[in-house]
């Protein structure tokens, strides 16, 4: 009985949305993503990838930025950061607990962690994984419309709810990722890293 109300709330949450998604309106960024720091903390921009049409026709997202950034004892980390000035059906974001396991990573451990941010304290998503003897760590989460949500489910409820009181389904995708062959040490660096980022990303995304 209790799984037949969930799915009648979100289906009837998903009509809701679809029904009022011709009237949600693009927002643009506040600033280019090309303004992006090149410096974050204690990080220094090292490198920057490129997508090609297929991938960012499959993603379906308006604006992003791909970087290898360092610290200064050389330990590398990715961060990607894609925005959708609106989302529709076929162009929403990937939840990196599909997306990353499906390019063969094994997910270990999926855990909320809390970090500083201008707001607070928010909670982000960490998942560990391993493809054979390598392991990662990916810290990620949702950042839109004036807030940072770590699970994929409450964001979509979000999303919902903004499109009806909002008229607006923009936001963005911010995740982290890094080796994590030595657990603590590596989450504390992404950890550090994640929470300079958070003082600069209302910069560039509409609260």
């Amino acid at each position: 009985m209790r799984n037949f109300l969930i799915a009648t709330i979100l289906l009837t949450g998903t009509l809701i949305y679809l029904n009022f998604l011709s009237s949600v309106q693009a927002v643009p960024l506040l600033q280019p993503l090309d303004k992006f720091p090149v410096k974050i903390g204690e990080f220094t921009m090292a490198s920057e990838q490129t997508f090609s049409d297929a991938v960012l026709a499959n993603l379906g997202v308006d604006h992003y930025i791909m970087r290898e950034y360092r610290d200064e004892s050389g330990y590398p980390l990715w961060l990607y950061l894609g925005y959708y000035e609106i989302q529709s059906e076929g162009e929403m974001i990937h939840s990196p607990k599909h997306c990353m396991p499906g390019s063969g990573w094994n997910s270990l451990e999926t855990t909320g962690v809390r970090v500083d941010s201008p707001e607070g304290v928010v909670t982000i998503s960490r998942m560990y994984l391993q493809k054979g003897l390598e392991k990662q760590l990916a810290h990620y989460w949702y950042h839109g419309r004036g807030r940072v949500v770590s699970n994929e489910y409450i964001d979509r409820g979000y999303m919902v709810l903004d499109s009806l009181l909002k008229r607006r389904s923009d936001e963005a995708l911010v995740r982290i990722t890094g080796s994590g062959a030595d657990f603590e040490g590596d989450s504390e660096k992404q950890l550090v890293f994640a929470r300079d980022l958070l003082m600069i990303l209302n910069e560039f995304l509409p609260h």
